[in-house]
C-alpha cells in the first residue's frame, strides 16, 4: 500500500494528486510522520524531502489550523534565499487547502502585515527576533520542519535553534513534532543527539538516490581555453550551466570573461549571470527568475545557490576550483540534472590556483568521495557561543528585566555539557564585559548598556562569525578598509584605535561605518577584533587523496588529457615510495618538509608533538627544523590536551558570542575540531605507522605552499 493512503485525502490530492507516484523518500518518511513521530530524513537533492515532511503534518494539523485561525507549522531554513524559495513551490498546494503561507526574515515579516499565516518560513535568527518580541502567533506552534539541517549540525546557529525551540517549547507548554531534513549527513542519529538531545525519541530514515557522477576535469590556462570550454558546454541544444566559485571577486570575474568569450560565438542566446551574497535581495531573485526562465545560460554564483533554490532544471555544474569539503561538493553537484539519471560535472583548475597539481588530486578525491557517497563522521560538538547568545536574547525579551539563573538552565536542559558552573561561568564573563548586571542580593541577572547596543545594533539575535558582518573606516570622504561589525560594541566616540599602521580618534560609530580622525594621543589604545583564520581544506579529503594516489582509483581517467600528463608523473613518483604507509619528504632552506596530507591542524599537532620550535604548515605537509620519530608520535586526539592551546589557533572565525566566553570554554570549543572528527584518530594512527622516504624536490613544491 502507497504511503499516500495514510495522508488526509485533500491533502494528499494538494501535494501529490498531479504525480503517478510517491518517490522513495516520500514513502518512507510520511507514515512515520503521519503517526506523530520525530524524524530525521537524509535524501538527495531533489528527491521530495519537502513534500515528505509538509504534507503528513498538515494531514495532522490543517483542520486545526483553518478551525482556530493559528500558526501551526514554522519551517526553519538557513537562508532567506532557500526560504524565498520555499515560498514559491508551496504556495500552490497550500492555497488549494486554504492555508495562508507566510514568510519572516530579515527582508520580509508576514505577521506584521497581513492576517496570521497557518504556516510560516523563517531563520533560526528570525525566529529569535519573534521570541524576543513576544510574538504572540508563536503560542499556536505544534510542529516544526528543519531544513538543510547539515548546515546546522554542529555550529554555533544550530545550537542557538536548538535552544529557541525550547523556549518555544516553554512558551507553548506542549511538546512540538519536529522533522530535520538534509541530503548529506552521515549519521542521521547524531543530528538528533546535536539538536534535540539523545534522549529525545525520533525514528531515522536514509534514502541514498544513485545518480552517477559525469565529471570531466579540466586545466584551463587563459580565457581562451575557459571560452572552448564553454562552447563545448553550450553548443548545439539548448544548454543550461550553474557555475560555481568560491569568492565573490572570483564570481565577478568569470561571470565577466565569460560574458565577453561567448559574446562572440552565442551572442543573447547564451546570457551570463552571477548571483552573490552581496547583491540586493531584489537582484537576487530577478537572476533567479531570469535563469530559470532562459533556454540556454549560465549562471556563475557563490554558496548562495548551494541550496535547493529553484533555477529550473540545470545540465551541467561547472565548479571553478575544487570545493574543500565533500559536502560542498555534493550540494553543488545535486543541483544539476536533477530530471536525468546522472550527474554532469565540470571541474576547472586554472593557472590562478596557488598548487594546481594539488588542486586536481582534490577534485579526484572529491568525485571518489562522492560516487562511493564516503563522508567525514564527526561526533556532536559541545559549543557554548550560542549559550551566552540567548542568555542575553532571553534578556532582551525581558527589556532587559531580572532573569533567575534556574531560567537560564531550564533552557539547557538538552544540552547535557552545559552544567550549572559553566553557565555561571559563562554569565559572569558576560557580566564583567558589561553586557549584563548580576542583583545585589539574589541569584538573578538583568540587562546592562551591551545588551541595549546589541539591541539598537540589532546584533542580539545572530550568531554568524564576526568577519562575515563588516562596517567601513572612514577618514573624511575616504574609506580606509573595513573591520568587522562587531567592534561597534567595543568602541566609542573619543576612543584612540590602532588601524592602517596609525592612531586614529573615533569620531562617530554606527551600523553605517566608524568615522575617525589622526590623533598624537599615546597611551591605551583599543585594537579592532578581527577572529581567527579558517583551518583550510578539510583532512578527510585530504587523507582520501593520499589513499586513493596508491589504490589506482579510476578517479584520475575524468581528468583532460593535458592535465593527466601533468598529473601522473607526480602520481607515480609518490607511488614509488610504498604505499600509504609512507610519508614523503625533501629538503629545504628550513629543514625537512614532510607530505602528510593530514590538514593543518593534524599538522599542528605533530608539529608540536615532536618538539618542533618554529612551526610552519599546510594542508598538506610540515616543515621540521629536526627529524620526527614518527613512531613516537602519540596516536589518540586525546593525548594531544596539552598542546590544544595552541592548536586552537587553527579553528575557524569566532562569532562576537565566542569572544565574550571564559577562555578555559573558548579552547573547549576549539578541541571539539579536534577529538570529535573521526578523520583525525585515522590520520594520526596512518602517521605514526608511516615511514619517511625521499622525493624530488620540485615534485614536493608542486604539493605544498610552504
Amino acid at each position: 500500500m502507497s504511503a499516500v493512503a495514510f495522508l488526509d485525502r485533500a491533502v494528499a490530492q494538494a501535494f501529490f494528486g498531479r504525480f503517478a507516484g510517491l518517490r522513495p523518500a516520500q514513502e518512507y518518511a510520511i507514515p512515520h510522520v503521519v503517526s506523530g513521530r520525530n524524524l530525521v530524513l537524509v535524501s538527495g537533492t531533489g528527491s521530495g524531502k519537502t513534500e515528505a515532511a509538509v504534507a503528513p503534518l498538515l494531514s495532522r494539523h490543517w483542520q486545526d489550523a483553518l478551525r482556530n485561525e493559528m500558526l501551526t507549522l514554522l519551517y526553519v531554513t538557513p537562508t532567506k534565499a532557500l526560504a524565498n524559495d520555499l515560498e514559491r513551490r508551496l504556495a500552490s498546494p497550500l492555497q488549494n487547502l486554504r492555508l495562508r503561507l507566510g514568510l519572516r526574515h530579515g527582508d520580509r515579516d508576514d505577521l506584521r502585515s497581513s492576517a496570521t499565516p497557518h504556516v510560516l518560513i523563517t531563520t533560526p535568527e528570525s525566529l529569535d527576533v519573534l521570541l524576543v518580541r513576544r510574538e504572540p502567533s508563536l503560542d499556536g506552534v505544534r510542529c516544526v520542519i528543519i531544513d538543510e539541517a547539515h548546515l546546522l549540525y554542529n555550529t554555533q546557529r544550530g545550537l542557538q535553534l536548538a535552544i529557541l525551540l525550547q523556549r518555544l517549547r516553554q512558551r507553548t507548554g506542549h511538546g512540538l513534532q519536529w522533522v530535520a531534513l538534509s541530503a548529506t549527513i552521515t549519521e542521521p542519529s547524531q543530528v538528533r543527539d546535536f539538536l534535540f538531545g539523545p534522549e529525545e525519541p525520533a525514528e531515522f530514515v536514509s534514502c541514498p538516490v544513485d545518480r552517477p557522477i559525469d565529471a570531466h576535469i579540466r586545466w584551463v590556462h587563459n580565457a581562451q581555453d575557459l571560452a572552448r570550454v564553454a562552447r563545448q558546454m553550450m553548443d548545439g541544444s539548448p544548454t543550461k550551466v550553474l557555475a560555481f566559485a568560491d569568492s565573490r571577486r572570483e564570481c565577478e570575474t568569470l561571470a565577466e570573461t565569460l560574458a565577453e568569450t561567448l559574446a562572440g560565438s552565442l551572442g543573447p542566446a547564451a546570457p551570463v549571470f552571477a548571483h552573490y551574497s552581496s547583491l540586493s535581495p531584489t537582484v537576487r531573485v530577478e537572476t533567479e527568475k531570469r535563469f530559470a526562465e532562459a533556454q540556454s545560460g549560465i549562471c556563475v554564483a557563490t554558496s548562495t545557490l548551494e541550496l535547493g533554490v529553484d533555477i529550473g532544471d540545470i545540465d551541467a555544474v561547472m565548479l571553478w576550483g575544487a570545493p574543500s569539503s565533500v559536502e560542498s561538493f555534493l550540494q553543488r553537484i545535486g543541483r544539476g540534472n536533477r530530471r536525468a539519471t546522472k550527474s554532469n560535472v565540470i571541474g576547472i583548475v586554472t593557472n590562478a590556483a596557488a598548487l594546481p597539481v594539488l588542486e586536481a588530486l582534490q577534485f579526484a578525491a572529491l568525485i571518489e568521495a562522492g560516487r562511493g557517497g564516503s563522508l567525514p563522521i564527526r561526533r556532536p560538538y559541545e559549543l557554548f557561543g550560542a549559550v551566552a547568545q540567548q542568555c542575553l536574547s532571553v534578556l532582551a525579551s525581558r527589556d532587559g528585566g531580572w532573569v533567575k539563573m534556574s531560567e537560564f538552565m531550564g533552557l539547557m536542559e538538552r544540552q547535557a555539557h552545559v552544567d550549572r558552573p559553566r553557565l555561571e561561568a559563562i554569565v559572569s564573563s558576560l557580566g564583567e564585559a558589561g553586557f549584563l548586571q548580576r542583583h545585589s542580593f539574589k541569584n538573578q541577572f538583568g540587562g546592562a548598556e551591551g545588551l541595549y547596543r546589541l539591541v539598537d545594533y540589532r546584533m542580539v539575535y545572530g550568531n554568524f562569525p564576526m568577519a562575515s558582518q563588516q562596517v567601513e573606516v572612514r577618514h573624511a570622504s575616504k574609506c580606509l578598509g573595513e573591520v568587522p561589525a562587531a567592534n561597534l560594541l567595543r568602541i566609542r566616540r573619543g576612543d584612540t584605535v590602532r588601524f592602517a599602521g596609525h592612531r586614529w580618534r573615533v569620531l562617530g560609530a554606527g551600523p553605517e561605518g566608524i568615522a575617525v580622525e589622526p590623533t598624537a594621543r599615546k597611551g591605551p589604545a583599543v585594537d579592532f577584533q578581527y577572529g581567527t583564520s579558517g583551518a583550510g581544506c578539510e583532512a578527510h579529503l585530504l587523507d582520501r587523496a593520499w589513499r586513493m594516489v596508491h589504490s589506482g582509483a579510476a578517479a584520475f581517467d575524468d581528468f583532460a588529457a593535458d592535465l593527466r600528463r601533468n598529473v601522473e608523473p607526480v602520481v607515480h613518483h609518490l607511488r614509488a615510495l610504498g604505499g600509504i604507509n609512507s610519508i614523503p619528504c625533501f629538503s629545504t632552506t628550513l629543514g625537512t618538509c614532510y607530505l602528510t596530507f593530514a590538514g593543518r591542524m593534524a599538522n599542528t599537532g605533530v608539529a608540536l608533538a615532536s618538539g618542533q620550535r618554529n612551526i610552519l604548515v599546510d594542508n598538506v605537509a610540515l616543515v621540521a627544523s629536526s627529524p620526527i620519530d614518527w613512531s613516537a608520535l602519540p596516536t589518540a586526539p586525546e593525548e594531544y590536551q596539552v598542546l590544544f592551546e595552541r592548536l586552537s589557533d587553527q579553528t575557524g572565525d569566532q562569532t562576537l558570542y565566542q569572544s565574550l566566553l571564559p577562555v578555559e570554554l573558548q579552547l573547549h570549543e576549539c578541541t571539539q575540531l579536534w577529538l570529535k572528527d573521526a578523520t583525525v584518530a585515522d590520520v594520526l594512527s596512518r602517521l605514526a605507522n608511516s615511514s619517511p622516504g625521499r622525493i624530488d624536490p620540485a615534485i614536493g613544491r608542486l604539493l605544498t605552499g610552504l
